[in-house]
């Protein structure tokens, strides 16, 4: 004679199994049939938090949420917060962070849009337990000023690069080239670094890795999947007029010997990414009202890489898994003849590269 099994009955690992394939509302909605179901689904229901300004929802789950957590709810179940997804007011973002328990021990993923706080962002990283099992995907969109993920978000994030496995920042992504390349030189598991942005501030240099920078140390996250990073500070003689005037006011006077030597040692860097299927050095921004000639600003990289056969390019030729590459508003070389034949023998799966 057969016997039925009750949920509660079965083995743990069975129910956690369950309850994994329950969307938030339906587990919601387990929770209210018995005291056992609460106590198995409570942690279920608390995995990810997202508030998108896209959904029709938001104000009301907003409103909601908040009366939960002004009851003391996101103190108490703070710890099973496996996500959290905010893309929306950022009051509710500040109040979130005031209700919330003084660490979320299991957050692996922190998205944000438009937090507009440097400090807001960096106590939410910080809160992430980084007991060796931190955050793995960082993603920041929206920003409205250069200036919002700054020195402490900067800092907070060095605290977990020994888990990070993707950094998305559509925007400046700190305050020094230093802090990026000290990141780069601490994130082992990193497979996504996209840092690009797509802001130009003529009055703020710092949102770019210098050459230099590059140069002074390896960076340990070889398995890289996705990189994209401007990088600048290069010394360019072989540039000698911009839009019809000197070079001068935008070019770092140096021998052609020292641009070649800096230039080789950033493509050995870039060449130890073999793993690498996307590499951004350069976006597209729309210029701004009044500009005349794009190229005469500063948004425009003109002391980057040459990308030619002559400075170093070859120490690329083992980026084999290539399929992307964009060098928007950069003044390359990588269009001419040689540079073409090369491209095509060494990048196989390249289709396009992308320049502006």
């Amino acid at each position: 004679m057969s016997h039925l099994t009750s949920f509660t009955s079965l083995p743990e690992e069975l129910q956690v199994m369950v309850a994994s394939y329950l969307s938030q509302h339906d587990t919601a909605i387990c929770l209210r049939i018995c005291q056992a179901w609460r106590r198995i689904f409570t942690p279920h229901v608390w995995r990810h938090i997202e508030a998108n300004s896209s959904t029709e929802r938001t104000v009301d789950w907003e409103t909601s949420f908040l009366e939960s957590a002004r009851s003391g709810s996101l103190k108490t179940y703070g710890r099973w917060i496996q996500s959290i997804d905010l893309g929306c007011d950022p009051d509710f973002i500040e109040e979130f962070l005031d209700l919330s328990p003084e660490t979320f021990p299991r957050l692996r993923s922190l998205s944000f849009n438009n937090p507009e706080c440097d400090i807001l962002i960096s106590n939410f990283i910080e809160k992430a337990g980084n007991n060796g099992s931190g955050l793995r995907t960082l993603e920041i969109y929206g920003f409205e000023e250069v200036g919002h993920f700054g020195c402490c978000s900067a800092h907070a994030l060095l605290g977990h690069a020994s888990t990070l496995e993707v950094v998305r920042l559509d925007a400046m992504p700190c305050k020094s080239s230093e802090s990026i390349q000290q990141f780069l030189c601490s994130a082992a598991h990193l497979k996504e670094c996209d840092i690009i942005g797509g802001v130009r501030d003529p009055d703020n240099e710092d949102w770019f890795l210098d050459a230099h920078d590059v140069v002074s140390q390896d960076w340990v996250c070889t398995e890289l999947e996705v990189f994209g990073c401007p990088i600048r500070g290069i010394p360019r003689p072989d540039i000698t007029e911009i839009a019809g005037e000197s070079a001068n006011d935008f070019i770092k006077e140096r021998t052609k010997q020292e641009s070649l030597d800096l230039q080789r040692g950033v493509y050995s860097q870039l060449g130890r990414l073999t793993k690498l299927r996307e590499l951004s050095l350069g976006v597209s921004v729309p210029p701004r009202w009044g500009d005349n000639d794009l190229k005469t600003e500063r948004g425009y990289q003109h002391d980057c890489l040459a990308m030619t056969v002559e400075s170093g390019l070859d120490s690329l030729k083992n980026l084999k898994e290539l399929e992307i590459v964009v060098m928007n508003e950069m003044d390359v070389f990588i269009s001419h003849d040689g540079e073409e034949a090369w491209v095509k023998k060494n990048w196989p799966k390249v289709k396009r590269i992308f320049l502006k």
